[in-house]
């Protein structure tokens, strides 16, 4: 039911596929394949008789590591959630294919972003190319800042032509959505076309008012079925601003408010830069009358808050716990803060963290930023690794 075109111009399973520490050749499939033929590709085809005989995908290792740590993966939350289509499994032919085309499309026109957080890296930010020519933090095989393999891909626009009135959900994802053409381009032809009873979910740095270039989001959004924004959000205030640079927390706050109507769930990560201070996130959240879903790091591993020491985390631990009973925390919200717990419990990396020292000071020091001065809370931690 669902189609995932990464911002290479590759395929995946899903997006999470991206963190898994495997091969590229294992992640990705179906290069030059217009959507329509990547979705019953040999790669596809196998992955579902695979799954059906309860075999998993290297590509899956993400969900699996998250599993095996009794935490809720990415797969437990999406089955959860389209569990009513499960009668899709039997409509999978012998060979692995399947007749009905996808409905949910996540097509990533792009790495154009205006944010180059400490947790990215020029194949999702566009703003990280200069950095990383300067550190070679991340090999790169781009020999460009931005570069965007479908908005101008004719077969991707062949292909939503002959599927567009079976589209129920659409989800944009980036680098970021609001500055990309083809994220508009494709509202404009449904539109245009008439198909618009379609739900829009984005995630967003939420950096942008409603109008880039000609266009008017709100405007293209009335004529859909529902629209969701995920406000995506690492950190509270200045550790914020330290984790996503390019963020103004004040802007941030204010785009919030503008858009509160489309607003139920901001969307955090826990990693090294958030870990601290999201509790007091989490407030600020809930004093907006506003919802959370937490997913943790898994990589860079080296960013992971698995990298901390035990004292750290008993500490961290003990003011996540505080959460879950200082506040009226909603079921799925309680879910995810434990699913944090338990995270932090669940492995000791801390031979990343002079990986992470290395790399986090080259930084500090080319954008003159102090990671000690944001976190004094570690301290002692940083200074002795």
């Amino acid at each position: 039911m669902h189609i995932y075109g990464h911002l290479t111009g590759d395929y995946a399973l899903c997006c999470h596929t991206f963190s898994s520490q495997v091969p590229n050749e294992k992640k990705f499939f179906g290069k030059g394949l217009s959507p329509l033929e990547a979705f019953n590709s040999d790669y596809i085809k196998k992955v579902r008789l695979d799954m059906l005989d309860g075999k998993t995908p290297d590509a899956c290792q993400v969900c699996d590591k998250f599993e095996e740590s009794n935490t809720i993966s990415h797969r437990l939350q999406v089955n959860q959630r389209f569990h009513l289509y499960s009668k899709l499994f039997d409509y999978t032919n012998d060979d692995g294919s399947v007749n009905n085309p996808p409905f949910y499309l996540d097509i990533r026109f792009g790495n154009l972003c205006n944010f180059k957080c400490r947790m990215c890296g020029p194949e999702a930010s566009s703003s990280w190319y200069k950095e990383n020519q300067q550190l070679k933090i991340f090999k790169s095989t781009y020999d460009k800042a931005v570069f965007d393999p479908w908005t101008n891909n004719e077969s991707l626009w062949a292909d939503v032509d002959k599927i567009k009135s079976h589209i129920k959900l659409i989800y944009f994802a980036g680098g970021e959505p609001f500055v990309q053409e083809g994220h508009y381009k494709l509202l404009e032809f449904l539109v245009n076309n008439g198909c618009t009873n379609i739900d829009l979910e984005y995630n967003t740095n939420l950096s942008y008012d409603s109008k880039f270039k000609s266009y008017d989001i709100e405007d293209l959004w009335r004529h859909f079925k529902s629209i969701q924004l995920w406000p995506s959000i690492e950190g509270f205030k200045k550790r914020a601003e330290y984790g996503r640079k390019g963020l103004s927390w004040e802007l941030f706050e204010k785009n919030s408010l503008k858009f509160s109507k489309y607003i139920n769930t901001f969307s955090l990560v826990n990693n090294i830069f958030s870990v601290s201070s999201i509790p007091e996130l989490i407030k600020w959240i809930k004093e907006q009358n506003k919802t959370f879903y937490i997913t943790n790091l898994t990589n860079p591993s080296h960013q992971s808050v698995t990298i901390l020491p035990k004292y750290i985390k008993d500490n961290l631990i003990q003011k996540y716990k505080e959460l879950l009973y200082g506040l009226n925390l909603n079921n799925d919200e309680a879910r995810t803060v434990i699913n944090a717990i338990k995270y932090l419990k669940s492995v000791d990396d801390s031979y990343l963290a002079t990986k992470f020292k290395d790399q986090n000071s080259k930084l500090d020091l080319l954008r003159n930023e102090n990671f000690t001065a944001t976190y004094p809370e570690f301290d002692e931690w940083y200074n002795n690794i």
